[in-house]
């Protein structure tokens, strides 16, 4: 081995446990390898991305480069991601070593930059080769960088830490971090000069307020079905016994979370996002990784998805060249399909490229399936597909578009607390589009509980969907759905929580392919509502349109507005559009029009009053606009519009409300009962 790689590896083992704990079995692994047989080619000044995959390790896996890599790229040793910007023509081959600290095996491929427009475009791509780390009580801060293209450029992110957020339009990461951990971020940034999107990942470090506790695993093993596997998650500087919890491994593998060694045999292929939890009795860690399963120890067939970009509202999602979710090392006759593609998405069968212009905002459960018909293996990647909106950002400061009406724990003995609570929704209710009891479960999670209704469950109609558990079956579980009203109420009883009062806990709601997801806090009564939600909530509880004549048209919008950092002052920016699809029906600033008052309740919070003078304009009239930020309520009554371009009996509209610097935007369908009358009651 070339001397100066031997010392490289000389010095990462000093900080990596050699082999597996005590405990580990891995006399009956599989054979230590590469599942990568190929890299893909790229281009000069677009961004590249990649990532070396191995299966079978005995121990944590370390990647060393034995031969020079394009300029511009770089391999992080230890997740195996090769990223950058390639700056130079190239074409030759790259040797790569993989060792688990108790073997080594090569990999030696042929790497192709192409020169820009050559099988590719002049895009952008990131000048960020790493993160700045961040640490619980200390103020984060670190900016996106950009080189090529042409611009504006719009930046999105996906699983950045809690408490840390993305400026959009500017590429500013900041904030207080909340939670600590090694957190793997998908950074996208969307060229609107050159309609191209470039994406890369990039882990950042958030240390515990004054310790060094942190993850040492930054890649997961791989196995393979039917083949024994195991792999333990390692961790360094703990103040205390150390114990693990987990979610999203592969059926087949489980996790013995005073060791933190995970093994079984898999017994299904795909790629899996997993996500690792760690406690030393001070600090809880948190990471995720993902990990492959291939169909059989002879099989090399994998899911090549490291960095898919987020999507913008509205805006095509496209880029030379294509975005692709597609599979690696299979025959010539692999098909493709999805479900719970964000709507105005399309999914090619036979390439796995992605294309369309997203509709909604929000996170989106999709499962990419690819079936090899030569060999009949089968592998599926279950996604969050995140759309942001226009301006980008993060899904963390993205209104979350659900309304906790109230929430109460009733907290004490195992066995015998209880979950209750209610809520409002806004999805994609048109038909063919919507929830279906028949297809589509729901799921509600309460940090590490969730209560799980499949398919079928529910009996009713669209007005009242309902279920309770069984007499005697225990912990008792009971919903009710209704998408004539957007609501849904839960409750469960006899149940076992992990959750304390007061206390911050992760709420999550799965209803078909729509993901609603924020951290909630509870009193010391155990009770919470959207107010209490760390992410901004907006919904339209209620709307009327009246369509008619051009200029004689009407709306009148019910919403619900939860945001804790919110602010306002007279002269800031007030802005309302509805759109249906990229179709603009109404753009209407009214920032001349605001009135502010602010004072403090008895906790000392600061409360805002909205509301606005009397509009001289003739179209697009704002005739009421209020808002009372303590109790979440606003209303917004406009005239004079022209709203002729709506679809006639079914509408999806996208109403996007921007006060100051903040834009809130949800979507919501609306149904005509009768000519020219839109609600939001379903029929």
């Amino acid at each position: 081995m070339d001397r100066r790689f031997s010392s490289l590896f000389l010095v990462l083992a000093l900080f990596l446990p050699i082999g597996l704990p005590a405990g580990a079995d891995i006399a009956n692994n599989g054979t230590f390898a590469f599942l990568t047989e190929a890299l893909p080619d790229g281009t000069t000044n677009a961004q590249y991305a990649a990532r070396l995959v191995t299966v079978n390790a005995d121990g944590p896996v370390t990647f060393i480069a034995q031969s020079a890599l394009p300029t511009g790229i770089t391999l992080d040793p230890l997740s195996g991601f090769i990223t950058g910007l390639p700056t130079q023509v190239f074409n030759d081959s790259v040797s790569i070593i993989a060792d688990d600290t108790t073997q080594q095996v090569g990999f030696s491929v042929t790497l192709k930059i192409n020169a820009a427009g050559g099988g590719g475009n002049g895009g952008a791509g990131f000048g960020n080769t790493a993160l700045a780390d961040g640490q619980v009580g200390s103020v984060y801060a670190d900016m996106l960088t950009i080189a090529g293209g042409v611009g504006p450029f719009t930046y999105g992110a996906k699983d950045l830490p809690p408490g840390v957020a993305l400026n959009g339009q500017t590429g500013v990461l900041s904030g207080n971090p909340s939670t600590p951990g090694r957190y793997f971020v998908t950074l996208s940034a969307y060229d609107e000069g050159e309609n191209n999107n470039a994406a890369t990942v990039l882990p950042l470090l958030v240390l515990p307020s004054g310790s060094t506790f942190a993850f040492v695993t930054q890649s997961l093993n791989n196995g393979e079905v039917g083949t024994p596997f195991c792999d333990a998650y390692l961790v360094q500087g703990a103040t205390g016994p150390v114990t693990f919890t987990t979610s999203g491994l592969p059926p087949g593998i489980t996790l013995d979370p005073a060791t933190g060694i995970a093994s079984g045999t898999p017994t299904a292929a795909g790629t899996f996002e997993v996500v690792i939890r760690a406690t030393d009795g001070q600090d809880t860690l948190t990471t995720n990784l993902g990990m492959l399963i291939v169909p059989s120890s002879t099989s090399n067939f994998y899911w090549n998805v490291f960095s898919l970009p987020t999507a913008l509202l509205n805006t095509p999602y496209d880029r030379q060249p294509p975005i692709e979710a597609a599979t690696v090392n299979g025959s010539t006759s692999v098909t493709y399909a999805a479900s719970g593609l964000p709507s105005g998405l399309a999914y090619n069968a036979t390439t796995g490229e992605l294309t369309g212009t997203p509709t909604e905002i929000g996170e989106f459960n999709t499962v990419f399936t690819a079936t090899d018909a030569m060999t009949t293996e089968v592998l599926t990647l279950e996604f969050r597909f995140v759309v942001l909106p226009v301006t980008g950002g993060d899904i963390g400061s993205t209104p979350v578009n659900f309304w906790l009406a109230k929430q109460k724990l009733k907290l004490g003995d195992d066995g015998e607390e209880a979950w209750a609570g209610g809520l409002l929704f806004n999805i994609d209710r048109r038909t063919g589009m919507g929830f279906d009891s028949a297809l589509d479960a729901i799921s509600l999670t309460l940090g590490s509980r969730t209560l799980n209704f499949p398919a079928g469950l529910l009996e009713g109609t669209n007005k009242s969907l309902a279920y309770k558990s069984p007499k005697g079956v225990l912990p008792t579980e009971a919903i009710k759905l209704s998408l004539a009203k957007q609501t849904l109420k839960w409750a469960s009883k006899n149940d076992t929580l992990d959750a304390t009062a007061p206390g911050v806990h992760l709420v999550v709601l799965k209803l078909g392919s729509s993901i609603f997801r924020t951290n909630v806090r509870f009193d010391e009564k155990a009770k919470a509502s959207a107010l209490s939600s760390v992410r901004p909530a907006f919904i339209v509880a209620k709307g009327k349109l009246g369509v008619g004549f051009d200029g004689e048209d009407a709306a009148k919008l019910s919403m619900l507005l939860g945001d804790e950092s919110f602010l306002y002052e007279t002269g800031d920016t007030l802005r309302i559009r509805i759109l249906e699809g990229t179709t603009v029906l109404v753009d209407r600033d009214f920032t001349a029009l605001g009135e502010g008052q602010s004072a403090t309740d008895k906790s000392g919070k600061l409360i805002f009053r909205l509301k606005t003078i009397a509009d001289t304009e003739v179209t697009d009239v704002i005739k009421k606009f209020s808002y009372k930020s303590d109790k979440g309520k606003l209303s917004l009554a406009l005239s004079g519009m022209s709203l002729g371009a709506l679809t006639n009996g079914e509408a999806h509209v996208t109403v996007e409300l921007t006060i100051g610097d903040r834009a809130y935007t949800t979507s919501v369908t609306l149904f005509g009962k009768n000519p020219g009358k839109y609600s939001t009651s379903m029929p």
